[in-house]
């Protein structure tokens, strides 16, 4: 497939994914989550020099600062606390299981290390002065009523996507266990209310964006507690998915309720570390695993998971990182993200020993 005619199919599937998937879903399908890129249909989603929906090109997401009628913080500075810049950074030598690191210190726009990122016109942008482990990070800009507030799609491993000349990151390998960990801090006096997506933990299985495996982090429904739901779209050998987030085809193994308030006011204005960890299961046996920590201590664990039947085309090759709040946002709040890490052994809080890496973000 030529160059021209992968960017139009994969303008199409996004925009085909979003025009279907507005974060309502029946009874059946609450447990698998709502749609990742619902209700943000962006054109041409590889556009990363328009802020109309794209990625920013100056490092600041694609926003002028401009008033936005007080949707989603404006020109208001970030509120620094007394945890920022007290957490480890990236090493500069990287821990030898490790796959990708990113503390968006360096970088000028989040598609230099991302396959696909959308700011949703400027909902989701590179900040400075708020940083866990300096100055700067990723500030996610909910809008009262709105769903979409933008997502970046980090692409690593063997995969069917069309990648073209998109950052990947250890593109030869094949995982089938993955770690990953992200800070994540709410605004002061956030409300007692959860925002939907945090992430998503994927195993695409063509170049249309199909999955075969996902595993959720997110909100259940607007309770604080976070939530991890494993998804399958897999039939013994068949993917049955066809297109991203196919929800006539995806299938709920079930939601694992964390313990942790971590979307509660008593929560909010610090820093908080969340990782999760997903194994496909041995082809054939029903022994996946999927567990998710908040500040090291574990909330959530299942290890009895038939995730992909007995489908070996490829392992588990992204990590999206989502910002959708099914039926929109109760008024202008702000989150911000930093210091993502993608690693085949448990990371913790604090990076690892000082080794090799597989890819520097």
């Amino acid at each position: 497939m030529g160059t021209a005619v992968s960017r139009t199919w994969l303008a199409w599937a996004l925009a085909l994914a979003a025009s279907g998937s507005s974060g309502c879903s029946s009874a059946a399908e609450e447990d698998a989550a709502p749609s990742g890129f619902g209700g943000e249909a962006n054109g041409d989603s590889w556009d990363h020099g328009s802020s109309e929906g794209g990625g920013s090109g100056d490092g600041a997401g694609g926003s002028d600062g401009a008033d936005d009628g007080g949707q989603g913080g404006g020109d208001e500075p970030p509120p620094r606390g007394d945890d920022d810049g007290t957490f480890e950074a990236c090493p500069s030598s990287q821990p030898g299981a490790w796959v990708f690191c990113e503390d968006f210190e360096t970088i000028v726009d989040p598609s230099e290390v991302m396959l696909d990122y959308q700011d949703r016109d400027g909902a989701f942008v590179l900040v400075d002065g708020i940083g866990a482990s300096g100055d700067r990070s990723m500030e996610v800009r909910y809008r009262t009523g709105e769903e979409g507030a933008g997502w970046m799609v980090l692409s690593f491993g063997r995969s069917p996507l069309p990648t073209l000349d998109h950052p990947t990151h250890a593109p030869d390998a094949s995982f089938e266990e993955i770690y990953w960990r992200l800070r994540v801090k709410m605004e002061p006096d956030w409300p007692d209310v959860g925002p939907g997506q945090l992430t998503r933990t994927v195993a695409f299985a063509g170049e249309d964006w199909s999955e075969a495996v996902v595993a959720h982090l997110r909100s259940a429904s607007a309770g604080v507690a976070l939530v991890g739901v494993p998804v399958t779209c897999v039939t013994g050998t068949e993917v049955d998915c066809s297109g991203y987030d196919d929800q006539a085809g995806l299938e709920s193994l079930g939601s694992m309720i964390g313990r942790t308030p971590l979307f509660s006011a008593s929560m909010s204005g610090q820093w908080h570390c969340v990782e999760g960890h997903l194994e496909l299961n041995t082809p054939g046996t029903s022994d996946g695993t999927f567990e998710f920590w908040i500040d090291d201590r574990l909330e959530a664990a299942r290890d009895d998971l038939d995730l992909r039947g007995s489908w070996t085309d490829y392992g588990i090759n992204a990590l999206v990182v989502e910002n959708l709040w099914p039926g929109g946002a109760p008024a202008p709040l702000r989150r911000w993200i930093d210091d993502l890490v993608i690693s085949t052994e448990r990371i913790g809080c604090t990076p690892g020993p000082e080794g090799e890496g597989a890819s520097a973000g």
